[in-house]
């Protein structure tokens, strides 16, 4: 057992439990924001005069750059800086990007919003993680923060099941006039409907979280770590950060790949409308991939506490190998009801690496490196993941299978290589990972 368990000066569960429900419903808000763009794909490519190859630099790309200039820093404010702060700008930030996307009127413009619409995860998970690493004891934090990961697909699965009723209501009129905004065509309302929830969200974090008390070894408040002694760290362990960072990224790919480019999948080869989709897929991100990252987490928590100290890598593995079949056969069924029994179990097993992977960051590292280190893996997820996931199924559509309708190849041949290429990286950390527990 971890030395902090023993401590008897641990903050009231129960209210722990509360501040991840209200962590989850940031999370649920964000991805609304962020993932409503995978059922308005073929509208905007209309409008806007775009390719799949653009498409996949919106869902992905944009997400990525922001990353790239802004994730250290955030993770290094994580700990230093009060998170509760940090993450109320994040959401009221994100908020406004994602408004900003309905008032867009080029790629240049959609591309830049959705950039800042990359705010919103770059503040939370962070800080996020941060504080619910001094709610929770270190034996009893891995199911916590899987139901924190976990959100973010049942938000996925909102986006879908809301943004599908939201199009189909809109799609009944060519022009939306909305307030404070005007006339708009039904993508562009449906970006700025989407993005108000996050106002309430910001009311409700403010008012009712706390921001706790940080906890060194000893359950201190701590000082924060020069850089170099976090980089030194990552590279005495880097077979254990090599498998976090860049194998559960690359598995992270895999359900990127699925959630930008199985929508139109649907649409252009099995002749199902965008309302129809959301309500199906939506329905699988909220029980499927909500359920499959609380039952990873579950279920690395429960070997590690029985002694298996490379629990979390090898629940990781199992996740890759366990979605391998049904990612492989889903997009090659005529029959839409059939690709949807096969696709639930892809993303439930794929789902599973998610409560399991990232969640060992907290549990392995020193106190006062968990934003930091977080917000590295965060970085490196979402340039592979994010970034990579759908721009790889959309450069393999137009540049190698050739006509928008082949997506479906491109489906099984980029999450299935992701998929092993992801199981050999988390197995080759599962040795420093035993030796980093001697």
């Amino acid at each position: 057992m971890h030395a902090n368990d023993s401590r008897d000066d641990w903050p009231n569960e129960a209210y722990g439990w509360y501040v991840v429900f209200v962590l989850c419903i940031c999370s649920i808000v964000a991805f609304i924001d962020r993932q409503i763009i995978n059922l308005l794909v073929e509208d905007i490519k209309a409008d806007l005069q775009l390719s799949d190859t653009d498409i996949g630099m919106l869902q992905g790309l944009a997400f990525a750059l922001f990353y790239a200039f802004a994730a250290i820093p955030l993770g290094r404010l994580a700990d230093t800086g009060n998170r509760r702060r940090i993450i109320a700008f994040g959401i009221a930030v994100w908020t406004a990007a994602a408004a900003a996307c309905g008032l867009a009127r080029s790629f240049a413009q959609l591309f830049v919003a959705r950039t800042m619409v990359g705010v919103g995860e770059a503040t939370l998970t962070p800080s996020g993680f941060s504080m619910l690493a001094d709610y929770f004891r270190p034996s009893r934090l891995s199911l916590p923060l899987a139901v924190m990961t976990g959100s973010s697909f049942f938000g996925s699965g909102v986006a879908l099941l809301i943004g599908g009723y939201v199009i189909a209501s809109l799609g009944r009129v060519e022009q939306v006039t909305l307030p404070l905004f005007g006339a708009l065509a039904p993508w562009e309302a449906a970006f700025i409907i989407g993005a108000l929830p996050g106002v309430f969200v910001t009311i409700l974090f403010l008012l009712t979280v706390r921001e706790p008390a940080r906890r060194g070894s000893a359950g201190d408040v701590v000082a924060n770590p020069p850089l170099g002694e976090v980089l030194g760290f990552m590279v005495q362990h880097r077979g254990v950060f090599g498998a976090v960072f860049l194998g559960v990224s690359v598995l992270a790919a895999v359900q990127f790949c699925l959630g930008a480019w199985v929508p139109a999948h649907f649409i252009r080869n099995l002749g199902w409308t965008a309302p129809e989709v959301g309500y199906a897929y939506g329905l699988i991100f909220l029980f499927c991939g909500t359920g499959g990252v609380i039952a990873g987490g579950w279920l690395a928590d429960r070997q590690f506490a029985r002694g298996q100290l490379d629990a979390h890598l090898r629940t990781v593995r199992l996740s890759a190998f366990a979605a391998l079949p049904f990612v492989i056969t889903f997009p090659l069924m005529t029959d839409g009801r059939a690709a949807v029994a096969l696709l639930a179990p892809a993303v439930f097993f794929g789902t599973m690496a998610f409560g399991a992977g990232p969640s060992l960051i907290p549990v392995i590292c020193p106190p006062r490196m968990r934003g930091l280190l977080i917000a590295i893996y965060l970085l490196i997820a979402n340039i592979v993941g994010q970034a990579g996931g759908p721009l790889i199924v959309a450069l393999f559509t137009d540049r190698v299978f050739g006509a928008p309708e082949l997506v479906r190849y491109s489906l099984v041949v980029a999450p299935a290589a992701l998929l092993l290429l992801g199981a050999l990286l988390v197995s080759m950390g599962l040795r420093g990972l035993r030796e980093f527990r001697a």
